[in-house]
């Protein structure tokens, strides 16, 4: 368990524990809201117990064409919001695995290259 102290205006702290209570690897136990009083002026603060679980931090997400052909994917830190009824906006970090495997490709054909490479160098010496 973790516990966390902000302080800020009303505004940031309110989009803050926003933030905090749609991330799905962070659970909050218990929130507190007051005050604080620092150098003679009173600050709001939140003060918060939560459970970080780093585990929940990738989504599967599956869409649905109106086809029934079936589009997943993963998607680390993942929030959602409505924007409508029936209408959701997804936001969160991707992996390119197309991406990665070319670059992992790339990679095996220089080693394969400098491998010929001094095999030969050493056939010849």
């Amino acid at each position: 368990m973790l516990k966390l102290q902000v302080e800020g205006s009303k505004e940031q702290l309110q989009s803050f524990m926003d933030d905090v209570h749609r991330n799905p690897s962070v659970k909050v136990l218990e929130q507190e809201a007051g005050y604080k009083i620092k150098g003679g002026e009173v600050q709001p603060c939140v003060k918060c117990s939560i459970h970080h679980l780093p585990e929940r931090r990738m989504s599967l997400i599956q869409i649905i064409r109106t086809n029934g052909q079936k589009i997943e994917f993963k998607m680390f830190d993942m929030v959602q919001g409505a924007i409508s009824e029936g209408v959701k906006v997804l936001a969160g970090r991707l992996v390119d695995v197309f991406s990665v495997i070319k670059e992992e490709k790339a990679a095996f054909d220089l080693w394969r290259k400098l491998r010929e490479t001094f095999d030969k160098q050493d056939g010849d010496s």
